[in-house]
């Protein structure tokens, strides 16, 4: 391990195996029974899972563009602090995730309009058409079968609606081509990611699921292996980890995407500014 690197939890970590859906729903109850989310990626004191993490929160609030008359959906929503930020800007919330003790009521406190529900997000207790948007973070990646959440997502939005997701892309291009033939650089495996997918095949798999795409951006910028020159100094660290959170106009380099895609019809829009 180099050193100023600190791996926890379900960092540098061989994939997890579930059988079903019911095995993975146990895993998540177990997990937030003993405390949910701790440690992460530590680079040099700082802890870089924890600014990812908010950084996915806010590229994927600020498409999303809540408003007064919407429905929305948060597919996923861990502990709920995605969800109690969205509450305050729309009609209704309903948050879900597959643990019945993911969410954290602290969030909720004072939202009559967010509501939690345990359920799996590959089969929605929802009617068709039933929300204007839905937001799916840190989620996709977790599922057994992800196109089946997308095909429900697809079935519960209203003609015209949009699904904001943030998804860790496996980097394809020419150069990671390289790279990997050459053996620079390492890959950081996270043993609770079922699934990879890059951003091309994001893309793909929501047309799949009947979904147009509207606007994509880079959340976190993938430097190959330049980025690994963060485990040399806290200085290299703050550094290249805060210019990766700025390059965001290049989806297909970076190892966390915002992706958008809108269902075919006429229906609710956010302002044009979002939706553009």
């Amino acid at each position: 391990m180099l050193r100023n690197v600190q791996l926890t939890g379900i960092l540098g970590k061989p994939r997890l195996d579930f059988k079903n859906n019911e095995e993975l729903g146990k895993y998540y109850e177990g997990k937030y029974r003993e405390g949910g989310y701790e440690g992460g990626f530590i680079l040099c004191g700082i802890n870089v899972s924890e600014l990812n993490h908010r950084a996915r929160h806010a590229s994927a609030f600020r498409l999303l563009a809540p408003q007064g008359i919407q429905r929305i959906l948060d597919a996923g929503c861990g502990d709920g602090r995605l969800s109690a930020q969205i509450a305050p800007h729309c009609r209704d919330v309903h948050a879900i995730d597959i643990a019945p003790n993911a969410f954290d009521p602290r969030h909720a406190a004072g939202l009559a309009n967010l509501k939690f529900q345990a359920m799996n997000v590959e089969h929605l207790a929802f009617e068709d058409e039933f929300f204007d948007q839905i937001v799916c973070v840190e989620t996709l990646e977790h599922l057994l079968n992800p196109q089946l959440a997308l095909r429900e997502f697809e079935r519960t939005l209203k003609p015209g609606g949009r699904l904001v997701i943030t998804y860790p892309t496996i980097n394809r291009t020419f150069i990671k081509k390289i790279q990997e033939r050459l053996r620079i650089g390492r890959r950081l495996e996270i043993s609770e990611h079922l699934n990879e997918w890059s951003y091309d095949e994001i893309v793909e798999n929501g047309k799949a699921a009947g979904l147009n795409l509207l606007k994509s951006e880079g959340v976190i910028f993938d430097f190959g292996v330049f980025g690994w020159l963060k485990a040399a100094s806290r200085f290299f660290a703050r550094g290249i980890t805060a210019l990766s959170f700025k390059i965001t106009c290049f989806p297909r380099n970076s190892s966390v995407v915002s992706v958008v895609f809108r269902k075919s019809g006429q229906g609710v829009r956010p302002p044009e500014s979002a939706a553009a």
